[in-house]
C-alpha cells in the first residue's frame, strides 16, 4: 500500500510524462511550421530580386547571379511545365538530369495546384534526403514556379536539439516542482505520521494496549493538537471497552475449546461467526478459510438445512450424518439451535464413529463368522442326511463321504481357533511382553516351516548384531508363522522367501518377502480385514478361513507397530512390518 507521499510522487510523474507525451506531436508540427515559414521567406526574398527581368533570359540570368544567395540548389520553372533553369543541371548532375523528375515532383505538382508545395524525400541523384519547398509567382502575366531544396539533415538537427532541450528543461521543472511539493507535503503530513508511528504497533499487534500520544510534541491551539486530545481520550475509552469484551470472549472460548463435541455459530445469513478447533477438525476446515464465509463452503448440505430451518421452526432439531474423511466413515449426530433472539444458530457435532464402528464391527464379524460356519455345517448335515438315508452305501463311497465329513469339521475347528486366538489377542495385556531375540525366533519359525514346506527357500538378512524387541514370542511366533505360510502356500513349488531384519534408529524393520502369485491392486487395502480373502476358492482349497492377515495385523499393532503390503500379481508380494524400540531395549544394545 502506497503512502500519501507516494501517491503525490508519483502522481506528479505520471502528470510530467502526459506533459511530454502530448507535447511532442505539437513540437513536431511547431518545427515543421517553423521550416515551412523559412522556405517560404527566403524563396519570396529570392523571387523578389529576379521578378522584375525583362524576360526568361535576363530572368535566368538574374537567378544565376543570386548563387551567392542560394543555400543548396533552386530550380525555375515556367507556366508550360519545362525546367527553364537548375542549379545542378549540368554543374554536378550531368546526364542524370531528367525534367520530368522536377516538373513532376511532389512539391511542384502542389505548387501549381494550391500556390505552395511541401515535401520531404530522398534523391537518389544526390544520395540524400531533403526538404523540397516550391511556390509560384507571376512573371509577365505567366505563372512561375521556383523550387528550392533544403537538406533535411539540418531540419532533423534543429528538431533534435529542440526537442532535448524542451526535455532537459521541463526535467529541471519537474525536479524543482517536485522538490518544492515534498518539503510542503512533508511539513503538513509530518504530525499525522507522528500519530500513525505511535499507533502503528498496536495495529500491526505488537502492542496489547493503544499507546497515548504525546500532546507536547504539539501545538494545543493547533488542529493537529487538538487531534491528538481527542485520540487520546477515544482510545483511553475504547480500551477499557477492549479489555472487557476480551475478558469476556477469552472466557466463552475457554469453555468452548475445551469440549470435545464441534461448536459451529451462524449469523442469520448464515455466516460463520465461530467455529472452535474440534470443529474445525470434524468439517476439515481452517479457521482463517471458514470464518467470514457462509456455511455451505463446508459442503455439508443436511448440516446447512438444519440450520436454515431451526431458525425457520424457531426449535433445536437433531440428526445424524455420516462423513467420508480419507477412505473412512465417521459418524456424528448433529444439534441445531437458534439463538436467542432468532439472530442465528448454533450447531454441535458429536463424534460417534466409535460407538457405530463397535456396532458394524459386531454386525459384520456376527454375519462373516454365521457365513463361515454355515458352509461346513450344510457340508455335514448333506452328507450326514445321505448316510442317514442310505445306510448300505458302498465302502468306497463311505469312506469318502466320512472324509468331507472330517475335512469340514477340522475346518470348523480352525475358524473357531482363530476366532478365539483373534479374541484373546485383542483382550492380551501388555504384561505378558519381554525380551525377545528376533534372529533367534526367525530361526525357529523358519525350522518349523521347513516341516511342512521342506523344499522351501528361506533366507535370513539380519545385521551381525542381536536384534532384540520387548514383545510376547508367542504372539509374535504365529504373526510370523503365518506370513510365512502364505509366502509358501501361495507360491509355485519350489517357493522362495527372503526375511530382511533392519534396525534403525528408535525401530526395527521387518521384511518378509515372496516370488508368489501376488495381490491384485485393487485388494490389497482390504487383506488385513476379517473374513477377507482375494480368492474365495483357492482359499477354501487351501484351508484359508480369511483371518490370518487380520491376526497378523492385530498382533502388530498390540505392540506398537505397524505393517504395510507392497504386491504384484505374478511377481510376488512383500509385508513390512515395524516396531518401535522400547528404551530399556536402547539402553541394551
Amino acid at each position: 500500500m502506497l503512502s500519501f507521499r507516494q501517491k503525490i510522487f508519483i502522481g506528479l510523474v505520471f502528470v510530467f510524462l502526459v506533459f511530454i507525451s502530448l507535447i511532442f506531436p505539437l513540437t513536431a508540427r511547431w518545427i515543421h511550421h517553423i521550416v515551412m515559414t523559412t522556405l517560404d521567406e527566403q524563396s519570396t526574398a529570392l523571387i523578389t530580386q529576379i521578378q522584375t527581368a525583362a524576360d526568361n533570359k535576363a530572368l535566368i540570368a538574374r537567378l544565376k547571379d543570386k548563387k551567392g544567395h542560394i543555400f543548396f540548389r533552386v530550380s525555375l520553372i515556367s507556366n508550360e511545365h519545362k525546367v527553364l533553369y537548375d542549379s545542378h543541371a549540368k554543374r554536378i548532375l550531368g546526364p542524370a538530369f531528367s525534367q520530368e523528375y522536377i516538373v513532376d515532383h511532389p512539391e511542384v505538382l502542389e505548387a501549381f495546384k494550391h500556390g505552395v508545395g511541401y515535401y520531404e524525400g530522398y534523391s537518389k541523384l544526390l544520395g540524400q534526403k531533403f526538404a523540397y519547398f516550391a511556390k509560384t509567382f507571376n512573371f509577365q502575366g505567366k505563372i512561375y514556379v521556383l523550387r528550392t531544396a533544403f537538406p533535411f539533415q539540418y531540419v532533423s538537427e534543429l528538431r533534435y536539439h529542440f526537442e532535448i532541450g524542451f526535455i532537459v528543461l521541463a526535467t529541471a521543472i519537474l525536479v524543482l516542482f517536485s522538490v518544492m511539493t515534498w518539503f510542503i507535503i512533508h511539513y503538513l503530513t509530518r504530525p499525522i505520521h507522528q500519530i500513525i508511528q505511535l499507533v502503528r504497533p498496536y495495529q500491526e499487534g505488537g502492542q496489547a494496549t493503544l499507546p497515548a500520544i504525546d500532546p507536547s510534541q504539539f501545538n494545543p491551539r493547533d488542529d493537529f493538537g487538538k487531534l491528538a486530545y481527542t485520540l487520546n481520550s477515544l482510545s483511553m475509552k475504547i480500551q477499557n471497552q477492549i479489555n472487557t469484551l476480551t475478558k469476556e470472549r477469552n472466557e466463552k472460548e475457554a469453555i468452548l475449546e475445551s469440549l470435545i463435541e464441534g461448536v459451529v455459530a451462524v449469523d442469520m445469513d448464515m455466516v460463520v461467526t465461530y467455529a472452535n478447533q474440534m470443529a474445525l477438525k470434524f468439517l476439515k476446515a481452517d479457521k482463517g478459510f471458514l470464518l467470514g464465509k457462509p456455511f455451505y463452503v463446508v459442503r455439508q448440505d443436511r448440516c446447512n438445512r438444519l440450520l436454515e430451518q431451526c431458525q425457520k421452526e424457531g426449535i433445536p432439531l437433531t440428526d445424524n450424518i455420516v462423513v467420508q474423511s480419507e477412505g473412512k466413515k465417521v459418524f456424528f449426530d448433529v444439534v441445531a439451535a437458534p439463538t436467542k433472539g432468532n439472530n442465528g444458530a448454533i450447531l454441535v457435532l458429536q463424534d460417534k464413529s466409535a460407538h457405530y464402528k463397535l456396532l458394524e464391527m459386531r454386525k459384520d464379524f456376527i454375519a462373516n463368522a454365521s457365513h463361515e460356519l454355515k458352509t461346513p455345517i450344510t457340508i455335514i448335515r448333506g452328507f450326514a442326511e445321505t448316510l442317514h438315508d442310505n445306510p448300505n452305501l458302498p465302502k468306497s463311497t463311505l469312506v469318502d463321504v466320512t472324509a468331507k465329513i472330517l475335512k469340514s469339521c477340522q475346518r470348523m475347528a480352525a475358524l473357531i481357533k482363530d476366532l478365539l486366538i483373534l479374541s484373546d489377542v485383542e483382550n492380551l495385556p501388555s504384561s505378558h511382553q519381554t525380551d525377545c531375540d528376533l534372529k533367534k525366533l526367525f530361526g525357529i519359525c523358519r525350522t518349523m516351516l521347513l516341516d511342512v514346506f521342506p523344499d522351501a527357500d528361506v533366507r535370513i538378512e539380519a545385521p551381525e548384531e542381536d536384534v532384540h524387541l520387548m514383545a510376547d514370542p508367542s504372539l509374535l511366533e504365529l504373526a510370523f508363522m503365518n506370513l510365512l505360510e502364505n509366502a509358501a502356500k501361495y507360491s509355485n513349488r519350489p517357493a522362495h522367501i527372503r526375511i530382511t531384519l533392519a534396525k534403525n534408529e528408535g525401530s526395527i524393520q521387518i521384511e518378509i518377502s515372496d516370488q508368489g502369485i501376488g495381490i491384485p491392486k485393487e485388494d490389497q487395502d482390504l487383506v488385513f480385514e476379517r473374513f477377507y480373502t482375494v480368492d474365495k476358492a483357492h482359499s477354501q482349497k487351501l484351508g484359508g478361513s480369511g483371518l490370518g492377515l487380520s491376526i497378523v495385523k492385530t498382533i502388530v499393532e498390540k505392540h506398537g507397530g505397524s505393517i504395510s503390503l507392497v504386491s504384484e500379481l505374478g511377481k510376488g508380494s512383500t509385508f513390512t512390518m515395524t516396531f518401535p524400540i522400547h528404551e530399556e531395549l536402547k539402553d541394551k544394545s
